[in-house]
């Protein structure tokens, strides 16, 4: 039972139980956002293998970071669904000009950044909504290789999910929390280094206290 064999088992098992959990928490659409931080929560715990029961934790850390992640799914939804209009502005329309392709593509990296480091952070720290918004953007630029290589493994990811209708099945069952678990590896490690160097991302004044 301790075997690499039935360690990858359970790791699989654990996954596919919170995808499931990820799903039907975010069912009411309004509450992806608390669905998202909860399971970031459990992925950073993964990372280490730190996580206790998968479903408990999960349920915690929803309960827990309803309020945030909620608010922040209403921030970031307008966001993206503002950026997609813009595409279809630039795809579609006529006439466009080189300064406008510009700024959708500059707008489009902001939210990227912002949205990357910003569900991790609700779920590692307790802080103001303000300054976890505005360490995501400092994390990302003052990490800027690291994330533009996780920019590249999360995009990578998307386009083997959606490469033909068995790997889209089979997303369905994995993909966004094989997408969290990438994300949450990579920036549970940025998490620690700040934390041990006592730097402050984005300039911000409060880099916020660590959820348990």
């Amino acid at each position: 039972m301790n075997s690499g064999f039935w360690r990858f088992v359970n790791r699989a098992l654990d996954v596919l139980l919170l995808n499931l959990l990820w799903i039907v928490f975010s069912l009411p659409v309004i509450t992806i956002g608390a669905s998202t931080c909860a399971a970031f929560y459990v992925t950073m715990k993964m990372v280490d293998e730190e996580e206790g029961y998968v479903a408990r934790m999960f349920v915690k850390a929803f309960k827990e970071n309803f309020k945030q992640g909620t608010l922040m799914w209403l921030f970031t939804a307008p966001c993206i669904y503002a950026d997609y209009l813009i595409w279809q502005l630039v795809i579609k329309g006529d006439g466009i000009n080189f300064i406008v392709i510009v700024g959708a593509i500059l707008y489009t990296a902001i939210i990227a950044l912002v949205i990357l480091y910003s569900y991790p952070l609700i779920a590692r720290y307790k802080n103001s909504l303000r300054n976890i918004i505005k360490n995501a953007f400092g994390v990302s630029m003052l990490y800027f290789k690291r994330t533009l290589f996780l920019l590249f493994l999360v995009a990578l990811e998307v386009a083997i999910i959606f490469w033909n209708r068995y790997t889209l099945i089979a997303g369905a069952f994995i993909g966004p929390e094989f997408i969290i678990y990438t994300i949450s590896a990579i920036a549970k490690r940025i998490f620690q280094k700040i934390e041990k160097s006592n730097e402050t991302p984005g300039g911000t004044e409060n880099s916020g206290t660590i959820n348990q």
